[in-house]
């Protein structure tokens, strides 16, 4: 059956091991449904601790306990589930490495990569020096060496980094969160209506998309 178009936004942090879940998951099951070249993907910034120290990086064990106060018991047993989710979808988590830091310049760089059609890209790489390789990503030449390695120009990026570029397309980003309501991340908008929160089970994803994909076929015969 040929199905038509289907747009998927996303709201997503880097700091948010379930964002990183869920793009592996939303891209497991377009590959599974056979929609991969079926969905238009527009990725927006959300910050989850827009307010976080600039160039004061923290690891994120103590960033969790000590300033969010999760108990040491209930954090452990998250990020056992998120490790043994992660490897179903090919992460690698390593939360031992991992440091938080403020990612709005990290967020303003990924909008300017969109420019290349390089986004999914950047964000993999983002994701990847950040949850695996524990890369200090508030440190420009850190930042700008994952830029490099995912394909784009380091010497622009640099110009980027040096000047206000993309800031209101990150602010706008938020602000078109508190306009839906987004108190979490990751956020997926299907086609404008239909709505998956947080890196939900395969199953859902599935049957928003393939919902989604029929509607969008139907409306296009109608029309």
């Amino acid at each position: 059956m040929d199905f038509g178009k289907i747009k998927i936004e996303i709201w997503s942090d880097i700091v948010c091991p379930f964002c990183y879940l869920g793009k592996k998951k939303l891209n497991m099951v377009l590959e599974k449904i056979g929609a991969l070249d079926k969905a238009e993907i527009i990725w927006h910034s959300y910050q989850l601790a827009p307010d976080f120290p600039r160039d004061r990086p923290m690891t994120s064990l103590e960033y969790l306990t000590v300033v969010r106060n999760y108990p040491a018991a209930h954090l452990e047993a998250m990020h056992e589930y998120l490790r043994d989710q992660g490897r179903l979808y090919g992460i690698d988590f390593r939360f031992d490495k991992a440091l938080t830091f403020n990612t709005f310049d990290a967020h303003r760089l990924w909008r300017w990569s969109d420019k290349y059609k390089r986004s999914d890209e950047t964000k993999e790489a983002l994701f990847r020096a950040h949850f695996t390789e524990g890369i200090d990503l508030s440190q420009s030449e850190n930042l700008l060496d994952v830029i490099q390695k995912a394909g784009l120009d380091r010497n622009e990026a640099s110009v980027i980094l040096g000047s206000d570029a993309y800031e209101q397309a990150v602010e706008m980003d938020r602000y078109q969160a508190m306009q839906l309501g987004i108190r979490g991340v990751p956020f997926f908008l299907v086609n404008d209506k239909m709505e998956i929160s947080g890196a939900q089970d395969d199953r859902v994803f599935e049957n928003v998309l393939l919902t989604a994909l029929k509607t969008s076929q139907l409306f296009r015969f109608v029309n």
